[in-house]
C-alpha cells in the first residue's frame, strides 16, 4: 500500500468539502471571480461580499467554479503547497465569512408573490397611455417595423378620450396608498393626438385632487410648436426626447416616410422647448434617449461626445442615456453559467459604450462624458447590492415588478400590458374589466417562477440581476428561450460592473459617495 503524503491527504479533505458545498448542485452558482487591473477578486453569491484575494486563491475559485469539478484542480500550473494553501485558505473563509454556502434555489419570491393583491389595489403609481400607433418618423431600428418580431406593427388609431378617462379614473382608484402618481403619454409620435393630451392633463388634474399627478411624455420633438412647448413647460412635462447626436448620425436612422431626416425639425422643436423653460426662469426638464446602431460605434461615440460637449444651445447637465439597436427576442438554447459554451457566445457580446467609456475615461479622467448615467446605472447595482454576514434564505423574481403595479401600459384600444417594453404579451386586463387577477397569477407570478427556477437556479448573478419580464413572452405566454441571450448580457454586463465600481473604489473612492444619493428604480 503505497502512504499518501500529508498534501495529498490535505486535498483529500478538500475534495470533500467542496461537495459538501456543492450539495448536488453547480458549483458555479456560488460564486464569481473577476478582476481589475491591479487586484483579484471574488464577489460570493449568497452573501454579496466582495473580497480581494490572492493569485493562487484566484485561480484556484475560478477553476472550480468554471469547471464544476474538483479534480480540474490538478490541471492548474500550481504547485502542490501553493494549492493546499489556496484551498486552507478558501476554507477558512467558508467558516468565518460564510462563504460558498448559498442555499439551493428551489423558488423565487418577492413583491410579486407577497404584496400582489394589496399593491395591484392600493399602489399603482403609472399609467403610459398609447395615445396613437401613428408616427410621422419611420425610424430604421424602430421596434414597430414590420421586420421586429413580437411588437405591432406602424398603425393608424387614436386613443379617444373615453378610453382616457377610464384609464386615468382606473389610475385614480387603484392608488389610494400613494401621494405621487404618473401619467406618460405615448406612441407613435403622441403628438399627433396633442388635443387628447391636453384633454387629459386638463381631466387628471380635475379629477385627482389628493395626489400629485406628474405627467411626462416620449416624443421625437418634431412637432413641437412655440404653443406646444409653452403649454408642456406649463404643466411641468417630464420630458424625452429621442435624439440619436449630431445630424450625421440622427439622420441614419430617424428619418420620415420619404427617408428624409429628422434632425432640423428635432432640433427646431427642442429650442422651441428651451425658449419656453427660458420665460418661465427654469431650468429644462427633460432628458435624452439616445439610440446608437453599428457597426462603427466609437467613432460615432466620440461624435456623440462632442455634440453634446460643443452645443451651446443644449443646456448644461441635461440627462442622457443611450442604448444599442434592440434587434427583438431571438431565440436561443440555454447555456450554463461560467460554462465553456458561454465563453463562446460571451466572446461575440460586447458593451461598446462602456468599452469606449473606460478607455476615454483613462485618457481624461475629468471629461463628463455622455455616458455617465449608463456607467452610474452599473455602479449603483453593486453599490447597493444585497450585503449580509450570511447568505440569504430567499431569492428574489429578479428584476421583475409587480405586473401592472409599477406601471402600466394603456393601449389605443384599452387593453392593459406590463409596460410599454414587453410587446406582444399576455394582456393584464382592460380599462371595462379592469385587473384580471388569476389571468396575472397563472402568466407573471406562476408561469413565470416555474420556468425562471430551471436556470435562475444555475447563476451567480441571481442576486443582482435586473432582468424582467421582456424578452421572456410571446402573446401565448412564458417563452423563456427568448430570455436566454438576455441573461448572458445581464452576466456580461454586471462583471463589467464589478470591475469597474472596483477599479474606481482603489484608485478613488470619494467618486462612489455621489452613488449615495442616487435610487435605483
Amino acid at each position: 500500500m503505497i502512504a499518501r503524503t500529508d498534501n495529498e491527504l490535505n486535498i483529500l479533505q478538500f475534495k470533500e468539502l467542496f461537495y459538501k458545498l456543492k450539495n448536488n448542485n453547480y458549483f458555479g452558482r456560488l460564486g464569481k471571480t473577476f478582476c481589475t487591473e491591479k487586484n483579484l477578486y471574488f464577489l460570493d453569491t449568497g452573501t454579496g461580499k466582495i473580497a480581494k484575494v490572492n493569485e493562487n486563491v484566484y485561480k484556484v475559485l475560478k477553476c472550480l467554479l468554471e469547471n464544476d469539478n474538483f479534480d480540474s484542480l490538478f490541471d492548474l500550473d500550481i504547485s502542490d503547497n501553493d494549492l493546499v494553501g489556496a484551498l486552507s485558505d478558501i476554507e477558512d473563509a467558508v467558516e468565518k465569512e460564510h462563504i460558498l454556502s448559498a442555499p439551493p434555489l428551489k423558488t423565487l419570491t418577492g413583491d410579486p408573490v407577497l404584496m400582489f393583491d394589496k399593491m395591484l389595489a392600493n399602489e399603482v403609481r403609472n399609467i403610459t397611455l398609447e395615445v396613437t400607433e401613428k408616427c410621422n418618423l419611420r425610424c430604421n431600428y424602430c421596434i414597430y417595423n414590420p421586420s421586429h418580431p413580437n411588437y405591432r406593427e406602424f398603425g393608424h388609431r387614436h386613443m379617444t378620450f373615453e378610453t382616457a378617462k377610464k384609464a386615468i379614473d382606473f389610475l385614480d382608484k387603484h392608488s389610494s396608498e400613494n401621494k405621487e402618481i404618473y401619467i406618460g403619454f405615448y406612441g407613435g409620435e403622441p403628438l399627433l393626438n396633442f388635443e387628447l393630451i391636453k384633454k387629459c392633463i386638463d381631466y387628471g388634474n380635475a379629477k385627482i385632487k389628493d395626489k400629485n399627478v406628474i405627467y411626462s411624455m416620449t416624443t421625437n420633438a418634431t412637432l413641437i410648436t412655440e404653443d406646444i412647448a409653452d403649454f408642456l413647460v406649463e404643466n411641468k412635462m417630464v420630458l424625452t426626447i429621442s435624439l440619436d447626436g449630431p445630424k450625421s448620425i440622427h439622420n441614419e436612422n430617424r428619418v420620415y416616410v420619404n427617408g428624409k431626416g429628422s434632425f432640423d425639425d428635432a432640433e427646431k422643436g427642442l429650442k422651441n422647448l428651451i425658449k419656453a423653460y427660458k420665460k418661465v426662469g427654469e431650468h429644462p426638464s427633460f432628458g435624452f434617449n439616445v439610440v446608437t446602431s453599428g457597426p462603427n460605434y466609437e467613432e460615432k461615440y466620440e461624435k456623440i461626445q462632442e455634440f453634446f460637449k460643443k452645443s451651446d444651445w443644449i443646456p448644461d447637465n441635461i440627462s442622457v442615456l443611450s442604448t444599442m439597436v434592440d434587434t427583438g427576442p431571438q431565440e436561443m438554447e440555454y447555456v450554463l453559467p461560467q460554462s465553456k459554451e458561454e465563453k463562446y457566445y460571451t466572446n461575440k457580446i460586447n458593451e461598446p459604450l462602456l468599452d469606449w467609456s473606460d478607455r476615454k475615461k483613462q485618457k481624461s479622467s475629468k471629461e463628463q462624458l455622455f455616458s455617465q448615467g449608463d456607467i452610474n446605472k452599473g455602479l449603483l447595482r453593486i453599490h447597493k447590492r444585497l450585503l449580509l454576514n450570511e447568505p440569504a434564505q430567499k431569492y428574489g423574481m429578479n428584476g421583475c415588478c409587480v405586473p401592472g403595479q409599477r406601471r402600466i401600459l394603456v393601449t389605443v384600444d384599452g387593453e392593459l400590458y406590463p409596460c410599454e417594453k414587453v410587446g406582444n404579451v399576455p394582456s393584464l386586463g382592460n380599462v371595462d374589466i379592469g385587473f384580471d387577477i388569476p389571468k396575472i397569477k397563472k402568466f407573471y407570478v406562476e408561469d413565470f417562477i416555474n420556468e425562471a427556477k430551471k436556470y435562475c437556479k444555475n447563476c451567480w448573478a441571481v442576486n443582482l440581476c435586473s432582468v424582467c419580464y421582456t424578452n421572456c413572452y410571446d402573446e401565448k405566454g412564458i417563452h423563456y428561450s427568448y430570455r436566454h441571450e438576455r441573461c448572458i448580457e445581464e452576466r456580461i454586463y454586471l462583471e463589467s460592473a464589478l470591475a469597474r465600481y472596483h477599479s474606481i473604489l482603489e484608485s478613488n473612492p470619494e467618486k462612489l459617495e455621489k452613488l449615495n444619493k442616487i435610487e435605483i428604480i
